[in-house]
């Protein structure tokens, strides 16, 4: 079993949810286009890690070995709209 650390958040805007979201550290340092996704929603492969830092001290951070991101459905509705200029 993994042990995950992070501030848990409450999500009610989507009933199909569980309601909660808890946000976790990402290290991004084997993905080539890291800088490409910021701000997608992406799906993330790897592992759950202890990082030891000067300053933070030893922090629990998913490391990820590849990234991807996910096409949503309100991107799917921006595509439409820019193929039927209406």
């Amino acid at each position: 079993m993994a042990y995950l650390e992070g501030k848990l958040r409450r999500r009610t805007e989507n009933s199909e949810h569980t309601g909660y979201v808890l946000e976790v550290e990402v290290e991004m340092t084997e993905v080539d286009d890291a800088d490409d996704l910021f701000g997608e929603q992406v799906a993330l492969t790897g592992d759950v890690r202890m990082l030891d830092f000067p300053e933070r001290g030893k922090i629990l951070v998913f490391k990820a070995t590849s990234a991807a991101a996910i096409e949503t459905e309100d991107d799917e509705e921006y595509e439409e709209d820019e193929e039927d200029p209406e």
